[in-house]
This record gives structure tokens, C-alpha cells and sequence, in this order.
């Protein structure tokens, strides 16, 4: 009875440490996406999205958008989301990274389909939505949660 009196107190400490701040569901939620977003870039990237396996070389296919999300995307958002989830520094400058890669990506991606002309595929503008979404929610809802992640104020 004592001992466990004990561990409930300790927990209870722990839990009032400054180093021991929970994540808010919002970010949770945003490391969640931007790890998905990660492993989708990694894996659809692998297969060219669905051009063949890009150590194949298939003729005619760009490989821009690939090799971009396999060297710098996939990377990025996978420290992005880990540092998220821990409320570390790197994790917050990381997401603003990947915020300005999702908008510049997805500003590529429309300008893209509108030059195509109609019908335009939803199936790759639909993505890209919800790209741009995640990135306004990276840059405006973490600005205004900064505090959480330990930067000091200079003025």
C-alpha cells in the first residue's frame, strides 16, 4: 500500500516537470499526418507512383518528383514528426521546413493540372489539398503554440 502511494507521488512530480509537457491532441494529430504524409512520399516514390520501380529506370517518366520526396521530403517529415511529438525544437523547425515544401510542391502540382486543362484528376489534386491543409495548420497553429516547444524569447 505504501509502495504504491509512492509511485502515484512520483507520477504525480514527474508530471509538473517542465521537460514532461504532454503534446495537445492538435499536434499529435499534425505528427500523426506529416509521418503518413512521409511514408506515403517514401514508398510511392520507390514505385514512381505506379510508373515501375525507380531502380528500373523506366524511360519517359520525370523523376523530379521522386527523387525530391525520397532525399528530401520522406526525411524531413519524419524528424518533422518525431520532434513534434516529443515538443522538441528541431521538431518545430523541421514542420516549418516541411510546411514550405508541402505549399511549394502542391503550387507546382496545380499549376501542373491547370495547364493540362480539364478534366482535372482529383486523384492528384485531391492530395494536394490536403497537403496545403496540413501545412497552414504546421505554420499557424504551431506559431501560436511556440511557447511548448522551449524557444527562449529575445527581443
Amino acid at each position: 500500500m505504501y509502495k504504491s502511494t509512492l509511485v502515484k507521488q512520483r507520477q504525480k512530480e514527474e508530471a509538473h516537470l517542465p521537460g514532461k509537457v504532454r503534446s495537445p491532441l492538435p499536434i499529435k494529430m499534425l505528427a500523426i499526418l506529416v509521418f503518413c504524409f512521409g511514408l506515403l512520399a517514401f514508398f510511392g516514390s520507390l514505385f514512381l507512383w505506379g510508373e515501375g520501380l525507380i531502380f528500373q529506370f523506366p524511360k519517359g517518366v520525370d523523376y523530379s518528383f521522386p527523387i525530391a520526396d525520397l532525399l528530401i521530403h520522406a526525411p524531413a517529415a519524419m524528424i518533422a514528426s518525431i520532434g513534434l511529438w516529443k515538443l522538441k525544437r528541431y521538431g518545430y523547425v523541421a514542420a516549418q521546413f516541411v510546411a514550405g515544401f508541402y505549399i511549394y510542391v502542391s503550387v507546382e502540382i496545380f499549376v501542373k493540372v491547370a495547364q493540362g486543362g480539364p478534366p482535372y484528376a482529383l486523384e492528384i489534386v485531391g492530395p494536394q489539398v490536403l497537403a496545403v491543409l496540413v501545412a497552414l495548420g504546421l505554420v499557424f497553429y504551431l506559431w501560436r503554440v511556440q511557447d511548448l516547444f522551449h524557444f527562449k524569447q529575445v527581443l
